[in-house]
């Protein structure tokens, strides 16, 4: 056991020698170290890396303009999912009754994947009225499915 002398006990004064139960405090001590690090692992499993465009973003002065590319777009509707792109291909998936298409969405992706093995990104963009679980179930596909650098977005900057 650890103690503090404060000294005292001199002189028939009672002595006032104070033990700290060091060992349950290390206990403690320990417990919340194991468990922030058993949480940390877990912390980089549940992210999701998504990237917001902001309206006016000035470009730096010191890089040139980077070339303009195609972008691919999935739209997250009120009426179903809208796969489409820059260069004017769009392709609709409509809902099955009141529950999105994913297993359709996911072909549509897949395939697309096919057509552009090098392609990693994507701009989802829902629109109002949108669950927020459907957004989340369209951004889940999309990564899983091999478009990693995902884009959120709203349908007003498009």
């Amino acid at each position: 056991m650890g103690g503090i002398d404060t000294g005292g006990g001199h002189g028939g004064k009672k002595s006032v020698d104070q033990e700290i139960p060091l060992i349950p405090f290390i206990d403690l001590l320990f417990c919340c170290i194991m468990f922030l690090l058993a949480t940390a692992v877990w912390n980089q499993l549940a992210r999701i890396a998504a990237n917001q465009q902001t309206p006016g973003q000035a470009p730096s002065d010191d890089q040139p303009p980077p070339e303009e590319r195609v972008k691919l777009i999935l739209q997250v509707q009120n009426s179903g999912y809208k796969l489409a792109s820059t260069a004017g291909d769009d392709l609709p998936i409509p809902k099955n009754g009141d529950e999105y298409d994913v297993e359709e969405l996911r072909n549509k992706l897949q395939e697309r994947k096919r057509l552009e093995p090098n392609r990693q990104d994507i701009i989802v963009a829902p629109e109002d009225g949108v669950r927020y679980e459907d957004v989340v179930t369209a951004m889940d596909l999309v990564v899983g499915e091999g478009f990693p650098q995902m884009t959120l977005s709203d349908g007003a900057t498009l």
